[in-house]
């Protein structure tokens, strides 16, 4: 059996490292907007919380990692009122910070705002960050309100 990559960081473990479970929602105190994990594959996963968690510090961070060990994926997952700008500054930070520890993982990003601009779709910030998951092996999806993905 291989090494489990669930366990990759030590710190800021929000929920489990190396379960099986099959439905992980993501939603703040107080937020109408939540991401929803369908683990239709039973892979092991690891689900950490980023802000406050894994990194500490002052600058922009997104609110949740989640790890699928055994598909070596890398979920950045941020939930947001409106100001998708600010979601994508989070996540990006995120991915450059931890990216180190997680070498063999593909990245994905997510966001969930409560609304968008559609003039914030056309950001060079939002298109940079789109190839860099793309370069990663991943991609990025926005939507309003809730996302759902079943894997």
């Amino acid at each position: 059996m291989s090494e489990c990559k669930c366990r990759v960081f030590d710190k800021g473990i929000d929920d489990f490292q190396h379960e099986i479970i099959k439905i992980v929602p993501f939603k703040d105190k107080g937020s109408s907007t939540e991401y929803r994990y369908e683990n239709q594959s039973s892979n092991p996963l690891a689900k950490y919380r980023v802000d406050g968690g894994l990194i500490s510090d002052d600058g922009a961070k997104c609110d949740y990692l989640l790890l699928n060990c055994k598909q070596r994926q890398s979920y950045f997952i941020e939930l947001k009122g409106s100001d998708l700008i600010r979601a994508i500054e989070q996540i990006d930070r995120s991915i450059d910070k931890l990216k180190n520890q997680l070498l063999d993982f593909s990245f994905f990003a997510r966001i969930v705002l409560s609304r968008a601009n559609t003039i914030n779709l056309r950001d060079t910030k939002l298109l940079r960050l789109k190839k860099k998951v793309e370069s990663l092996k991943g991609n990025l999806k926005m939507q309003s309100r809730f996302l759902e993905e079943r894997i």
